[in-house]
């Protein structure tokens, strides 16, 4: 009876560092996951935004605004949004291109401490949407 308990150690032993690792692999892909699900959705708040602007400094103002306002309640680092408004005719497309940065530090044994992440989109500039005069 005894040689099996001391054989019940041994093979936890050995699997608890195997199992530490596979959860703290598991725990850092849903973290990323969840980030990159940020990323995505301030860079397509921000184009439905912009999309709906009337002139193109409106549009980059909002769009920015609304993209600093979703990113903050993820943990995103650095994140950086980019426009491209075409002439901002109708019928033409807004388009934008975000990254960001995030921290994975407490997995750093099996990880890099941070990854970079990227995201895109583009939307149809609203027919429908007043101009108004450029200054």
């Amino acid at each position: 009876m005894r040689r099996q308990s001391g054989q019940a150690l041994l093979e936890l032993a050995l699997c608890a560092p195997v199992v530490m690792l596979l959860s703290l692999g598991v725990a850092s892909v849903v973290q990323l996951q969840d980030a990159a699900a940020g990323l995505d959705a301030a860079t397509q708040a921000a184009l439905e935004v912009a999309s709906r602007a009337p002139d193109p400094r409106s549009a980059d103002s909002a769009a920015h605004t609304r993209f600093a306002d979703v990113v903050s309640a993820y943990p995103l680092r650095a994140a950086v949004l980019r426009i491209s408004f075409g002439d901002f005719s109708r019928d033409t497309d807004v388009r934008a291109t975000s990254e960001a940065l995030v921290d994975v530090g407490w997995a750093g044994l099996v990880l890099p401490g941070q990854f970079r992440i990227r995201s895109q989109g583009a939307v149809h500039l609203e027919q429908w949407r007043t101009h108004r005069a450029a200054p």
